[in-house]
């Protein structure tokens, strides 16, 4: 019901908006271009009407001896009209009465006049009337004042039929209505055609978005056209192939954690059974044996930590306690706290450090953190008979921590995603796959960097940069 609403609701829109108002102009255009085609077309009739009243009165001779001889010639002029075919030429007396026409047919008396009156008010003797005859025919008529003396006759009036301009104006409403009902035609064929555009990459949209919302990261929108829309589309489907990448390494973190939490637990489990049934008769065994539950409990406790340190780093909870500290003095710590187990693995630490104190301002322990998690993975993809090279060196005002190994390396494709959360490399054999992301999250709140260098079959190089104070 919601997909409905939505998409009808666009389709609303453009109907209201874009074809409401697309037909409004189309009506307000159409009917001004009627009113003004008609005016122009009465216009046109009424200027030629009147220039051929004054030159039928002007033909009409003032110079005649007696008043007789110039009504004789008036009549004489109204009778013999020439273009009876197209004009009806009459005479008027000055009570309003028609008393002559070139058709020679008598006039009702209801035939409106209001063109005469008109001449009669108007200060240069002439009027005009367009409407319905008293035959109920549409026409225009032009009455001129004749001046002068011409005893009974004070007007000459000529009336021309509006039949062929009304048919005239009839089709040119036609054609204008046409070209109307063409335009609106093709707003709406085009409308639709982009409302349609828009509307079902949307609902694909939708259904893509609402299949991804349930989990299924491995559906994509076809992008079609290079518009907005198909940027979304694109978009879209790098969201979902990064939600799917990111749920594949979630998937992965979780299957790893379990499996690093399940060798622990295993250990401890099967040593304490062994150490209750044998108890402290065989001393050996049971130092042996409280000796791997202890070291196999400080490794849960340091997963655990890592966990919880970065669920604090990711959601800004953790919060640094620094204090001035010699880099070099935890530096050294940090590699005897791991040396024994390093021994124990057939592998031997080489360090280089300078002379003197290497002064930063940095949390102690989150330090210690660090080098323990950069110097555990040396030691751990090293082979026995190896050495991990160990370098402190200041350089300006920055001072640098460089653990080289020559273990299995790193493939040149998944270095750039070492550092980032739940990520393990193809090569890895053990942890949880979020150490390096936790260590780059201390190394940025310290204001410091982390470099990684590595080569398959020769090795990783892990450089650490600290500001100094001093």
């Amino acid at each position: 019901m919601r997909e409905r609403v939505s998409n009808s609701g666009i389709t609303r829109r453009w109907v209201f908006v874009s074809l409401f108002t697309t037909i409004v102009i189309l009506v307000v255009a159409s009917v001004t271009i009627i009113v003004s085609m008609r005016s122009s077309y009465q216009l046109a009739a009424r200027q030629d009407l009147e220039n051929k009243s004054k030159i039928l009165v002007n033909s009409i001779p003032m110079t005649a001896t007696t008043i007789e001889e110039r009504v004789s010639q008036a009549v004489g002029l109204v009778e013999n009209f020439a273009d009876k075919d197209k004009y009806e030429l009459m005479l008027i007396d000055n009570s309003g009465k028609i008393i002559v026409t070139s058709s020679g047919f008598a006039y009702d008396a209801t035939e409106p006049l209001d063109d005469f009156y008109l001449a009669e008010e108007n200060d240069d003797g002439s009027g005009w009337y367009i409407g319905r005859s008293a035959t109920d025919e549409h026409i225009i008529a032009v009455t001129q004042i004749i001046s002068g003396a011409t005893g009974e006759i004070e007007a000459l009036r000529l009336v021309s039929s509006l039949k062929n301009v009304d048919k005239r104006l009839s089709l040119n409403i036609v054609i204008v209505i046409g070209v109307c009902l063409i335009i609106l035609a093709f707003t709406i064929m085009s409308g639709l055609y982009f409302v349609r555009s828009i509307v079902i990459p949307i609902k694909n949209v939708n259904n893509t978005a609402q299949l991804i919302s349930k989990g299924e990261y491995d559906v994509r929108i076809n992008a079609g056209e290079g518009d907005e829309i198909g940027e979304l589309c694109e978009t879209i489907n790098d969201m979902a192939a990064g939600l799917s990448k990111a749920d594949k390494m979630k998937n992965e973190f979780i299957s790893s954690v379990s499996h690093e939490l399940r060798t622990p637990l295993t250990s401890i489990k099967g040593w304490g059974e062994t150490l209750m049934a044998i108890g402290t008769k065989d001393e050996e065994n049971f130092r042996k044996g409280m000796r791997i539950i202890i070291n196999e409990t400080d490794r849960l406790s340091y997963m655990v930590e890592d966990l919880l340190d970065f669920s604090r780093l990711q959601t800004g909870v953790i919060k640094l306690s620094k204090s001035i500290i010699d880099l070099k003095n935890e530096l050294l710590d940090s590699i005897a706290t791991i040396e024994q187990r390093a021994v124990r693995a057939g592998i031997t630490f080489e360090v280089i450090a300078p002379e003197g104190r290497v002064i930063v301002e940095a949390d102690k322990n989150r330090l210690k953190q660090v080098f323990a998690n950069i110097l555990d993975n040396a030691v751990k993809y090293s082979n026995p008979g190896d050495s991990v090279a160990v370098e402190l060196d200041v350089i300006g005002r920055d001072a640098y921590v460089t653990v080289s190994d020559h273990g299995a390396g790193i493939p040149k494709d998944e270095l750039p995603n070492v550092t980032k959360r739940f990520f393990k490399a193809s090569n890895s054999v053990t942890g949880s796959g979020i150490g390096l992301a936790v260590v780059k999250e201390i190394m940025s709140l310290h204001g410091g960097t982390i470099d990684i260098v590595s080569e398959i079959g020769k090795g990783t190089t892990v450089s650490l940069g600290f500001p100094t104070k001093g």
